[in-house]
């Protein structure tokens, strides 16, 4: 057993110990009292007019002296009663003890002359703690309509809010006074006689238990003083008809109760008590305590109603169950109260939904921490761990090599190694992102048996790994490791019935020498690893203080030409394309030129890859276009025979989403016609991307754009790909051009590309033309242009533009 299935056991029996101890105790008692005193509180009535009560109050007294009054007072009110035809009396005043022959006589009479009298009857301790029953002397009672018992009950918190209808000694055999009067004014047959007693007959014995509705705080009912009535100052017409109780209401007298309407500091006397008892008797009812079966059912429904809450509720809303269903509690308990006169104490069903609550609440504390503790550990796994290959990412991988340095020795090693691996984009291109997730997963692999599980693994981003050597390695066996890693990542992998090859560049720095902290090594990793991909043989390259300075140059050099476009430190040169035969210029390449002011000029193989690496080569690009389609515009504006201009666009230029709007815009902006210029793109740019270049290229043509394939013969030369590209124009590699006195080899793939450009419509410019064998060479193939220092080197504009006046004088145009 598991210790989350004991936690539950041990809060289900805390919850079970809790719910048997608390159930009907003593404090849940007391918190019924308040709601029930709440509910009564909201639920008063008019008094009914018919009961009227006669008070021996303050006034009485100090007009008919000290109390206790003769009985011949007595005699006399009720002769004025008799007189109204009140149908019923009921004396809340115990006749125990006897006055005078006299005045018991005329009390007596005055009780039969009337004939609906009740006498009160009332349970009293002995000296030798025995209960005895106050019953009316003989004479008074042998004329009464019955006896009535006045006893009331108290509970716990001192408070009287019920009554037994029925009690008496020995046996239950007394009915309230209130029940009395009920009996009485209705004119049943049922009269009470003085009960008459068995030797042994003990105990007061109670029955019946209903609970009083009471109509108001004291003083609700209507009061006459009763000396006014003695005195005839209440009139027969007030008190016709009525049931009349006569009771003490003075302060200091009578059997005075504390009740749940009669407020802090104020006590209802005892014939108010009763005639409440008598108006709930006539009127609404009593109100009765539903029987114990009846409260466990309802706390039962209520507690299990809070079961479908909690699981349907939001979590967000769960802590809302717990007030409403104790609001529900209540409700139901007002409810049953008002329109069906029963009380169900809802203090069980109340405590019995907290415990519930509590145990739901706990269940859910445990159920969210555990998932609060598999969402951390999910957590922790998305931020430290790569989804595909389960290698530790970039983060972990961080602190993974920080903790390796801070635990090695300053004069041990830490060997990092950065790779890179090639061709995974082929495997994307072909086969789909997923499949390319494969492949990776394929690497992580290998890269793990490369390094046989003995040192850290971790992917850095897409297409990078990293692997931390903390074991004090030697460069021989840095080296080792490095050779096997590239042997393995250069295996063909297998996917989906094809082949793939990787093509790793790794690069390797160690700590101390190479860097004293994580984020130094790192970066240096990845220096050599660049260089490594950059010398296009891939495979291992160490990080050096020469790499370190070549860094520094290109970095320096970087800065440098963010500054140059803007201090007007880039130049267009021009370069003449000649008709072969003739020599007459057709058309100018647009070179770009950059003169340092401290590095004079700097060659574009420096810069240019470093204007591509930074993204400068876009807006380079923009301006040597407009540049020079503005230039040749006003050079043609004299000519007849108009010439283009040839400008070369990289890769990052032609795949920008954006390369045609550009070019369109140049057009427009410089009124060139789109026919005099033409983009030179290289074999390599073409086929980074297929679809997009046959895309590019046919927008381009639909303008009336000329197109070029730029240093022809060193990369994809093949049929299966010129067809489809709307190309206009093959330019062969000078590489070729140059070997054409010294290379057999050199002259028969000259002669090769310029046939199989012919046979597809396309014409030739063979560029690196410098000596008068190459041209004749060339002019014997049928290449329609040429282009080489043999013509003319590149040219700043001045010099470009006298080139041109002087091709045009020994080429004069036809008009």
């Amino acid at each position: 057993m598991n210790q989350r299935r004991i936690q539950q056991f041990i809060l289900i029996g805390f919850a079970l110990l809790l719910l048997v101890l608390g159930f009907n105790s003593a404090i849940l008692k007391r918190i019924d009292l308040i709601i029930y005193d709440t509910t009564l509180s909201v639920s008063t009535h008019p008094a009914p007019d018919e009961i009227v009560i006669i008070a021996i109050d303050e006034k009485s007294i100090d007009q008919l002296g000290r109390w206790p009054w003769s009985r011949r007072l007595h005699a006399q009110l009720l002769d004025k009663l008799t007189a109204a035809q009140t149908k019923a009396v009921g004396f809340d005043i115990l006749f125990s003890e006897p006055e005078t022959l006299e005045s018991d006589t005329l009390l007596a009479q005055a009780i039969a002359n009337h004939g609906k009298v009740f006498l009160a009857v009332a349970p009293e301790k002995s000296t030798n703690t025995e209960i005895i029953e106050l019953l009316p002397t003989p004479l008074i009672a042998e004329y009464s309509a019955g006896f009535a018992h006045v006893d009331t009950e108290l509970d716990i918190d001192g408070i009287c809010r019920r009554i037994y209808l029925y009690a008496g000694l020995g046996d239950a055999h007394w009915p309230a006074l209130g029940l009395a009067l009920k009996q009485g004014r209705e004119e049943t047959t049922s009269t009470f006689a003085p009960p008459s007693h068995s030797e042994g007959e003990t105990g007061w014995v109670r029955d019946t238990q209903l609970l009083i509705p009471f109509y108001g705080p004291p003083g609700h009912f209507t009061h006459y003083s009763y000396v006014d009535v003695l005195n005839g100052n209440v009139g027969a017409k007030q008190l016709k008809d009525k049931i009349i109780l006569i009771g003490a209401t003075a302060t200091g007298m009578g059997d005075a109760v504390s009740t749940p309407v009669s407020g802090h500091h104020q006590r209802m006397p005892g014939v108010e008590l009763n005639a409440n008892i008598a108006a709930a008797l006539l009127e609404t009812g009593f109100v009765t305590e539903a029987h114990p079966w009846q409260q466990h059912l309802l706390t039962l429904l209520l507690t299990l109603l809070l079961l479908p809450i909690s699981h349907f509720l939001p979590k967000r809303c769960f802590p809302l169950s717990l007030p409403i269903m104790l609001a529900s509690a209540l409700l139901l308990s007002f409810i049953l109260f008002r329109e069906a006169m029963l009380w169900f104490p809802p203090s069980n069903a109340m405590f019995a939904l907290v415990l519930l609550f509590s145990l739901i609440s706990w269940r859910r504390y445990f159920d969210t921490q555990r998932t609060l503790i598999q969402l951390n550990k999910d957590a922790y796994q998305q931020l430290n761990f790569d989804p595909i290959t389960h290698l530790p990412n970039k983060t972990l991988f961080k602190d993974q090599l920080e903790a390796a340095l801070a635990e090695t020795p300053d004069t041990y090693n830490v060997s990092l190694l950065i790779i890179q691996l090639g061709g995974i984009k082929e495997v994307n291109n072909r086969l789909g992102l997923n499949a390319g997730d494969e492949i990776l997963a394929m690497a992580a692999q290998q890269i793990q048996r490369a390094v046989e599980h003995a040192f850290i693994v971790a992917r850095l981003s897409g297409i990078e790994f990293a692997v931390i050597m903390s074991q004090q390695p030697s460069p021989e066996e840095t080296a080792r490791i490095g050779r096997r890693l590239i042997h393995l990542l250069q295996l063909p992998c297998e996917l989906k019935g094809d082949q793939f090859f990787f093509k790793p560049s790794i690069g390797v720095s160690t700590y101390p020498q190479d860097g004293d902290n994580a984020d130094m090594l790192i970066s240096n990793a990845y220096a050599a690893m660049h260089k490594a991909k950059s010398n296009n043989k891939r495979g291992l390259y160490y990080y050096s203080l020469h790499l370190k300075q070549e860094i520094f140059d290109e970095s320096s050099l970087t800065r440098d030409l963010h500054l140059a476009l803007n201090q007007n430190q880039l130049e267009v040169y021009y370069q003449p394309q000649v008709l072969s035969g003739t020599g007459e210029i057709v058309g100018l390449e647009a070179l770009l030129r950059w003169k340092h002011p401290e590095r004079g000029f700097i060659s574009p193989a420096t810069f240019i890859p470093i204007a591509e690496k930074t993204g400068l080569i876009l807006s380079i690009g923009d301006w040597v276009l407009e540049t020079a389609c503005s230039q040749i515009g006003e050079w043609n504006k004299d000519r007849q025979n108009k010439i283009r201009i040839a400008v070369n666009i990289s890769a990052i230029q032609f795949y920008d989403n954006f390369i045609v709007e550009r070019i369109k815009q140049v057009l427009a902006g410089t009124a060139l016609p789109a026919e005099l210029l033409e983009l030179e793109l290289t074999e390599s740019a073409l086929m980074d991307d297929f679809d997009t270049t046959v895309q590019t290229l046919h927008e381009l043509k639909g303008i009336g754009i000329n197109i070029a394939v730029d240093d022809f013969g060193t990369g994809y030369s093949s049929l299966s790909y010129l067809k489809q590209f709307p190309l206009d124009r093959i330019k062969i590699d000078q590489s070729f051009v140059r070997d054409l006195d010294q290379s057999m080899e050199s002259a028969e793939i000259t002669q090769a590309i310029i046939t199989m450009a012919h046979s597809l419509n396309l014409q030739v410019i063979a560029e690196g033309v410098e000596t008068q064998h190459q041209r004749a060479f060339l002019i014997m193939q049928n290449c329609e242009e040429l282009q080489g220092f043999y013509f003319s080197k590149p040219l700043p504009q001045d010099q470009a533009a006298q080139l041109l006046q002087h091709n045009l004088k020994s080429h004069p145009q036809v008009t």
